[in-house]
């Protein structure tokens, strides 16, 4: 699992990790049939996650290019057999710390890539007076960065209110600055709106409304602030619309579509929307005028499932959310920290929030970053479960205590 959680940082290793993953699922089924135990964890998102890959495969002869989008679905179900797959090996393993150390190596490959950004970022003539030049993940780009960082940065938060030595909360808070400077030489906005619902969401948990209402005005603030800098001649790119207008257009076509086909969509996939209108795509793009070029694709994760398969998809799709975080983050919310496993939770919730509105203006949820958040739903399904809290992860396997219960079960001859 650990060797999953790093790899996850490295998208060109994505394939190995894949293919490496659907093994490991079926050497732990096969363990569980040989020791006649049932594979099956329960969770509370069995029922809309399900639903999602049920009805999405449903719409798939309905698709523009029906082969794509069952290769897109295949994909899905196999990044979503990360998260059985972990759910079993926690529960079948009974550490106790192995949740933690999972997280430990999330925020430790998040400190080193964020390094790697900041060099690099350097190296290649990178300022702070604008974005031409930006940080980039290794052997990927800035919208890669910017996820990474905004998954993983309220997990090393959480790191740092449980740890006990001093030494290891400074090479936490280390690292915390050096991911957040990874996320702001990155300068995309998406990420830092992703960080700002972090933010409000955090303030709502310790403060309640009245330190969310003072972070919403600090976070009014620096906005107002890049925009006077604007005017002065610093980070005119960053605050320019040409992206938010070229995303605004192909919404509004993307909408139209799902008026159009409500219920089946046009075929599941980020490639989808181009196979449709072959005259989006980027090869008739490049014979347009610059000023009048459109993204040829969504850069919506939600819009671009409601338009790949409708909107019954759209809505198990935001239910996998919704259930995801009422067991992560309970109301009210002073219920988040009662315990470190609750901390725990409440940072994984935190990413969870983070990567959901990261969506909103990008398609990332894909790939070794959707490995991230199925390991991430998994820690955290397990820490809040009634089983783990009660103590029973405490026992290890092989101990005097599991022994006596196994002879305790044993018929009796």
């Amino acid at each position: 699992m650990v060797a999953v959680a790093c790899s996850s940082f490295f998208p060109m290793l994505f394939r190995y990790q894949e293919h490496a993953v659907i093994v490991l699922v079926v050497l732990s089924l096969g363990m569980c049939a040989i020791e006649r135990v049932s594979p099956w964890i329960k969770t509370p998102l069995d029922l809309p996650l399900w639903l999602f890959m049920i009805w999405v495969l449903c719409t798939v002869p309905f698709a523009t290019d029906s082969a794509y989008s069952f290769a897109e679905w295949k994909k899905f179900v196999a990044q979503a057999g990360v998260l059985y797959w972990s759910l079993l090996v926690l529960d079948r393993c009974r550490r106790e710390n192995l949740p933690q150390q999972i997280l430990w190596a999330l925020a430790l490959t998040g400190a080193a890539l964020a390094v790697y950004s900041l060099v690099d970022f350097a190296g290649r003539g990178g300022t702070w007076r604008d974005r031409y030049i930006r940080a980039n993940a290794f052997r990927s780009d800035y919208n890669w960065l910017s996820t990474y960082m905004v998954m993983t940065i309220p997990v090393v938060g959480s790191l740092i209110v449980l740890g006990r030595l001093a030494w290891f909360r400074a090479a936490q808070a280390l690292a915390l600055a050096l991911m957040g400077g990874a996320q702001l030489f990155s300068y995309t906005r998406g990420g830092w709106l992703g960080h700002a619902a972090q933010g409000l969401a955090l303030a709502a948990m310790v403060g309640g409304r009245r330190l969310a209402l003072w972070v919403l005005g600090l976070l009014a603030m620096a906005g107002a602030g890049l925009l006077v800098a604007s005017q002065a001649g610093f980070q005119r790119d960053t605050v320019a619309a040409s992206t938010v207008d070229t995303r605004l257009t192909v919404w509004a076509i993307g909408l139209r579509q799902v008026a159009m086909h409500p219920v089946a969509g046009i075929g599941y996939g980020n490639n989808s929307f181009v196979k449709k209108f072959p005259e989006y795509s980027v090869e008739a793009q490049a014979q347009v005028p610059e000023g009048a070029r459109i993204i040829p694709a969504m850069h919506n994760t939600f819009l671009m499932v409601a338009l790949g398969s409708g909107l019954p998809a759209l809505l198990s799709f935001v239910w996998i959310f919704v259930a995801l975080l009422r067991r992560l983050i309970p109301i009210p919310w002073g219920a988040a920290w009662n315990d470190r496993w609750s901390v725990l939770a409440a940072g994984i919730g935190l990413a969870v929030i983070g990567f959901a509105v990261r969506n909103l203006f990008d398609y990332m949820f894909m790939g070794s970053l959707a490995h991230i958040f199925w390991l991430l739903a998994a820690v955290g399904l397990t820490v809040t479960g009634s089983s783990w809290r009660s103590g029973g992860s405490g026992r290890q396997p092989g101990s005097p205590q599991d022994e006596g219960t196994s002879q305790a079960q044993q018929p009796a001859a």
